[in-house]
């Protein structure tokens, strides 16, 4: 299944069962994926233990909170997701399929954020990072008592201290980070407060435990996230094109995906390692470390499967295929 996505970039029945092997009719190997997706479940605290196998078991990690959604006829597919920042990197750990459209409830956040805090203590949590949607007093507290510390964006009217937090900051020049001199109350939870004022006029304001110097700097790794939908809805496996709507099977379906983008993530890591990818002018890599560990493993099977008999292709195969394993 893996090598299938890979091959393909894509999460349609019909495009994965054209590179199962064997003598099969198409439409016997589209009912064999149909059996695979109804009967099939991976263990989410496996596969969330396997993601971080990959990092230093002393380290503390950075995780981001975010949802995706998009509509499959009269169906919504809308996905809560926890993931960790590994090198730069957002991975998936554990998400919840929500039953609507629309944000999360914190009730659905607390549940999903306990099951993670069973494969990873609360101790080896540097922090949560979050956008505006990831607010409330309930889920505040709830963080507070986990002992998890958030670095969460505020909206413009929410209240710290008693007021607005844009009467804090008024008048801030672009470019310029500010923070309050000392915490103030933010949804029940004594935390510090910063803000700064983007090039394009926009403030920016964000509630954190950190000193504010270096909460807009740790605010910012929370697109990672955005670059992992990217990868999961666009080029990469456009995952929106998938007609799976079922909760258990869609959610297997994550899991391959997981797995997919942890194995091109560690290739793409040695190619990069071995052969730097092109900086462009704005100093952001030409090629994303995912896919360019998606394009590196694409080539090897491709040439494997073309020409067996050559070691040297042999050879490349089973280098990516190793990267796939955290030892």
């Amino acid at each position: 299944m893996i090598l299938a996505l890979i091959q393909r970039e894509d999460v349609r029945l019909t495009k994965l069962a054209a590179q199962l092997p064997g003598r099969a009719l198409q439409s016997s190997k589209v009912k064999q994926l149909h059996r695979f997706f109804k009967n099939i479940r991976l263990s989410e605290d496996v596969l969330a233990r396997f993601v971080l196998s990959f990092a230093h078991p002393t380290e503390r990690l950075w995780l981001v909170i975010d949802r995706t959604n998009w509509r499959l006829g009269k169906t919504e597919i809308n996905i809560l997701l926890v993931a960790v920042i590994l090198n730069g990197q957002a991975l998936p750990l554990m998400w919840t399929l929500l039953p609507h459209g629309g944000s999360s409830s914190s009730a659905v956040r607390n549940a999903l954020l306990e099951r993670v805090l069973l494969v990873l203590p609360a101790k080896r949590i540097a922090g949560l990072l979050g956008d505006r949607e990831f607010i409330g007093k309930k889920w505040f507290k709830f963080l507070n008592k986990a002992k998890v510390a958030p670095c969460i964006r505020l909206k413009t009217n929410t209240k710290v201290g008693g007021i607005p937090v844009w009467a804090l900051f008024k008048g801030i020049p672009t470019g310029e980070v500010r923070w309050w001199y000392r915490p103030l109350m933010v949804y029940g939870v004594p935390l510090r407060v910063c803000a700064v004022r983007d090039v394009h006029g926009h403030l920016l304001y964000v509630a954190t435990l950190e000193h504010g110097r270096n909460a807009l700097e740790r605010y910012s790794r929370r697109w990672t996230i955005e670059s992992l939908f990217k990868h999961w809805k666009g080029s990469a496996f456009d995952l929106e094109a998938t007609h799976l709507t079922h909760t258990e099977r869609l959610g297997t379906l994550l899991a391959l995906i997981t797995l997919t983008s942890v194995w091109a993530w560690q290739v793409g890591q040695a190619e990069h390692e071995r052969a730097p990818i092109r900086v462009l002018a704005h100093g952001r890599l030409a090629l994303s470390i995912v896919r360019h560990g998606l394009n590196t493993v694409k080539a090897a099977l491709v040439n494997v499967l073309w020409d067996p008999s050559e070691t040297v292709f042999i050879r490349d195969f089973l280098a990516c295929a190793g990267k796939l394993s955290p030892t």
